[in-house]
């Protein structure tokens, strides 16, 4: 029987062989360097913006009128998350809640960033606000093949949940609601935290 390559040796969408540079994806770190960092700068850069600070505010607004059946909910799906991780490996460790809160954490810079900031800024300087959208959910696709070195077939997965997610914000305009709805999904697809187990 043949020895698993390398590349089959992880457990998830996060661990990969070396790429042409040398660097694997196996650890926290690596990917918090690699998609954490630069995506929570980004999101701090549009933050900076005055108008963007107003947008995200009114995606906040359903979430600032009723604040405890968002932080109800929230609560719920971190304990959802937590039980569904301890039933899937019969226990829980400080990395596996860790890496649920850094995956809340990815979801709204996420979502702030690919389904209000960027959508909405480029709306305003006179793009159709649909082609921003499908420009934006093209670029998130994109961005998860270099950050992630996901396949391609998963980016493409990605680009058409970014349009899902683009069409709740749409209809709803709750940024806590898609924020939510990403945590959920990314902890399905990844919800081991990188390294070996």
């Amino acid at each position: 029987m043949n020895a698993p390559k390398p590349a089959e040796q992880g457990h998830g969408r996060l661990q990969r062989a070396p790429d042409f540079t040398g660097g694997t994806l196996d650890r926290f770190s690596e990917v918090w360097l690699r998609h954490g960092l630069p995506g929570l700068a980004l999101g701090i850069i549009c933050l900076a913006v005055p108008s963007m600070r107003e947008l995200a505010l009114s995606g906040l607004e359903r979430a600032a009128a009723a604040p405890l059946t968002y932080v109800g909910a929230y609560l719920a799906v971190f304990a959802v998350l937590v039980l569904y991780a301890w039933r899937r490996d019969r226990q829980i460790d400080g990395a596996s809640i860790g890496w649920i809160l850094y995956l809340l954490g990815v979801s709204a810079w996420e979502e702030w960033v690919f389904r209000l900031a960027v959508p909405y800024f480029a709306a305003a300087r006179g793009l159709d606000l649909q082609m921003a959208v499908l420009l934006s959910s093209a670029t998130f696709g994109i961005a998860h093949y270099f950050t992630l070195r996901w396949r391609w077939q998963w980016c493409v997965g990605v680009f058409f949940g970014a349009m899902g997610l683009s069409r709740l914000m749409g209809t709803q305009f709750d940024l806590l609601l898609v924020i939510g709805v990403h945590w959920i999904v990314t902890f399905l697809n990844t919800s081991r935290p990188p390294g070996p187990r």
